[in-house]
């Protein structure tokens, strides 16, 4: 009877350590790093800055990359940063005429680098002590620029203009698994101020 007890006790510790242990908790600090997908100017900047002339077209991208840092206020809700930077690039030719009706080809190297920096509010639910999911507000600084060479002396920047606020906002839901005790990964699905899907590696403290 005694044995019989012991286990129905020692059966309901573990139920409700599973049912209300959480892989996070209030005081943890949670570190991210990740690689986002996809880079959503990558075609735009090629439609925009090139045409029917344009020969030799070169698109990269890189990013958007990024990285989180969140401090556990209580159980179920985090503060903390999400940084992340992106950049894409075109390259092209033109081979065309000048003023003196003489063949001349023109070089074009176009960047445009983006960096963003918010401020973010994390709700934290569920009851795993592996897998801590999020919902994620998100509001913060945006910056866009543009880099460019030519030898093309009639370029400049009347060729292109786009009007832009240097504001981000961001909402998404995410989730950490964690391998042991302190590493782990992540993923996140969002919308504005990032990727619209990110995966990396994840630590807690």
């Amino acid at each position: 009877m005694k044995k019989m007890k012991s286990l129905f006790v020692m059966g309901f510790i573990l139920i409700s350590y599973a049912l209300f242990s959480q892989a996070v908790e209030q005081g943890t600090t949670l570190i991210d790093v990740y690689y986002g997908w996809p880079n959503l100017w990558t075609n735009t900047a090629k439609t925009a800055l090139t045409d029917a002339n344009s020969v030799d077209v070169k698109v990269g991208s890189m990013g958007p990359l990024g990285g989180r840092l969140e401090y556990m206020v209580s159980d179920k809700v985090g503060m903390g940063l999400d940084i992340n930077y992106a950049n894409t690039s075109v390259k092209w030719t033109e081979n065309t005429t000048d003023g003196n009706g003489n063949n001349v080809v023109y070089n074009y190297d176009f960047s445009i680098p983006r960096f963003r920096v918010l401020a973010c509010f994390n709700l934290h639910f569920g009851g795993s002590d592996k897998f801590d999911a999020y919902w994620k507000l998100g509001a913060g600084y945006s910056s866009l620029s543009w880099k460019y060479t030519t030898n093309d002396p009639n370029y400049g920047d009347d060729k292109f203009s786009f009007s832009y606020i240097p504001f981000a906002l961001r909402t998404g839901i995410g989730g950490r698994y964690f391998f042991t005790e302190n590493l782990g990964a992540n993923i996140e699905l969002g919308i504005g101020g990032g990727p619209l899907m990110s995966f990396g590696l994840s630590a807690k403290f």
